[in-house]
């Protein structure tokens, strides 16, 4: 089934009106403000009515400057934006998405500048393989009573979750941490997860996206729990993510919580293997899984 066509939403439309008021306080026409921004006059245009958002947040900080909005009053705007860019392709997998949270953290991924990931038990989602992808959640279908379908649709949603590290166009950098017995743990098969294996070597070679593994072995600093720190540049607050047992999904920006995640990781990079151990580690661990 093909998506429907994009509809306006509550923030797009909030948006949309607010430049329109904005632009129309400083006497622009569509073409001037438009003129020299990066974007063209139709897609102003479908901003303005809310049927689109802006790709880009340094596209929204000039045309708010050339609005005459100060650079102080532009936060509210921008977290409007950073919303309202979310929703973009989060709502043809909306329903029956879990947790409540699930929808507006993964539309925050596809903006953010960094993400600085750990999942010690799971190679993270962004890096799992197709196969690997369909296996896992065919394992947790009879688990949580869902229908076959929710398999190939999460499935879908994964795969299209990854695009934000592969695109061409301004790919989000990714710092992620696995530990190990992700690897240890066989999911679909002994082929799978050499396929596993060996696309992580190859996304380990993008050049916005760094890999590390954290050994079971040694006297290593380690943290139970995975968890996302989310960096939406100078303009918007970071987001910190974590999951607990209820798959439940916790989001917090406040900046003490901000700043022990981040101490966690800074303590995890440190005790992971070097991003070039890791690919040797894992060509070897490919060998070894039997």
């Amino acid at each position: 089934m093909r998506p429907g066509k994009p509809r306006p939403t509550a923030r797009k439309i909030a948006l949309g009106l607010e430049l329109r008021k904005l632009r129309a306080a400083r006497g622009l026409t569509i073409e001037e403000a438009a003129a020299g921004m990066g974007f063209s006059e139709a897609q102003l245009q479908r901003v303005e009515t809310g049927f689109s958002a802006l790709r880009r947040i340094n596209h929204l900080s000039a045309l708010l400057e050339r609005h005459g909005v100060e650079e102080t009053d532009q936060l509210e705007l921008m977290t409007i934006w950073r919303d309202a860019a979310s929703e973009e392709w989060v709502s043809e997998f909306k329903d029956g998405m879990t947790p409540t949270q699930m929808p507006k953290f993964v539309g925050i991924e596809e903006v953010a500048r960094t993400i600085r990931a750990y999942h010690p038990l799971l190679p993270w989602g962004m890096l799992q393989t197709e196969e690997y992808a369909r296996a896992l959640f065919a394992m947790q279908q009879p688990v949580l009573e869902a229908p076959s379908e929710s398999v190939e649709k999460a499935v879908r949603l994964r795969l299209r979750r990854r695009e934000c590290i592969t695109r061409e166009d301004e790919p989000v950098n990714l710092v992620a941490i696995i530990g190990e017995s992700a690897l240890r743990h066989i999911v679909g098969g002994i082929d799978v997860m050499q396929g596993q294996c060996q696309e992580l070597i190859k996304l380990s070679e993008l050049g916005n996206v760094t890999i590390q593994i954290l050994p079971t072995e040694g006297k290593r600093y380690r943290f139970a729990a995975d968890f996302s720190i989310l960096n939406m540049g100078d303009e918007l607050p970071s987001q910190v993510q974590a999951d607990n047992a209820w798959g439940a999904l916790a989001m917090s920006s406040r900046p003490r919580d901000v700043g022990v995640f981040s101490r966690r990781f800074e303590r995890l990079t440190a005790a992971a293997l070097s991003p070039e151990e890791t690919a040797d580690y894992v060509r070897n661990l490919s060998r070894e899984i039997k």
